[in-house]
């Protein structure tokens, strides 16, 4: 098993096709992971770091040792927290959508669909009122136990049965919410794509329609910044579109880019990137703004 670790590590990075554009810097906040995937700030600045191989969640605070928030984990990858500040995780291994209650105690959201079981949650975001919308692709071995016959997007509402949003034949990946809620992103990754779906009060959504027709590499993490722009992690590269899809810049990363997490008071883009966690400095975050 590999030991993770704290680290600083200041790397040049740019936005391509701008032979004006000032370069910039990201920093590695933390290295020795197996494969590092999603993540999420807590309320205290804390990182939770994901790490399915290694069926861990980890907790990263500057200055202090890296900590192991959860293990086993059910191969967790996608995290969020819901409205009462609850741990949502989409267990891949364990292919079921879970919460941690307050007392601590496990809560099974979703594991069967039409009476099969999931593929293998990878992604998810949650709504106001706690609608949580995840994607549920087979990837690696999860393909020979595969009994749904497709890979699909869900939609758990508060109160309701699980609904499939979308039935693809494309792997869906990453997944964000607009800033206004109205409009969801979703990733593919064998069509290299991004679509978008409107959303409704009720939490239904609907429309599906390709919104980014390509991106640079395979898309993986998703999520949207402050300013309603979208930010994927495609291949070593961390991509910002506008929120009609236009590409706006292109930031390199020194691995290819796994996921991702957006500070919700400071902006800051945290990147998962296989073995690594790097965090955009100032600069890359100013040239999200279009």
């Amino acid at each position: 098993m590999k030991r993770a670790a704290l680290g600083l590590l200041f790397a040049s990075v740019f936005c391509a096709g701008q032979e004006s554009a000032p370069q910039h810097q990201i920093l590695r906040v933390a290295s020795g992971f197996r494969y590092a995937d999603g993540l999420l700030i807590e309320s205290a600045g804390a990182l939770l770091v994901a790490d399915p191989p290694e069926d861990r969640i980890l907790r990263l605070l500057p200055g202090r040792p890296i900590a192991v928030a959860r293990k086993p984990s059910g191969g967790a990858a996608g995290l969020a927290f819901d409205s009462k500040g609850r741990l949502v995780i989409c267990e891949t291994q364990s292919r079921r959508l879970v919460r941690i209650q307050d007392d601590s105690t496990l809560s099974v959201l979703a594991e069967q669909f039409e009476g099969k079981p999931l593929n293998g949650p990878n992604d998810l975001a949650i709504r106001s009122g706690d609608h949580i919308y995840f994607t549920d692709p087979a990837f690696g071995s999860a393909r020979q136990r595969q009994q749904l016959p497709f890979h699909g997007v869900f939609h758990l509402p508060p109160k309701g049965p699980l609904a499939a949003i979308y039935r693809s034949d494309s792997r869906p990946t990453g997944i964000a919410l607009s800033p206004d809620e109205r409009t969801l992103y979703v990733a593919f990754a064998d069509e290299r794509l991004v679509r978008a779906f409107d959303v409704s009060r009720s939490g239904a959504a609907s429309n599906p329609r390709v919104l980014i027709a390509k991106t640079g590499g395979v898309p993986l993490g998703l999520r949207t910044a402050r300013d309603g722009n979208l930010l994927v992690a495609a291949g070593e590269s961390l991509e910002i579109h506008s929120p009609k899809g236009a590409l706006l810049h292109t930031i390199r990363i020194p691995d290819r880019a796994v996921n991702l997490a957006v500070h919700p008071g400071t902006g800051e883009i945290y990147v998962a990137a296989r073995t690594a966690v790097y965090l955009i400095s100032r600069g890359a975050r100013e040239a999200s703004e279009p």
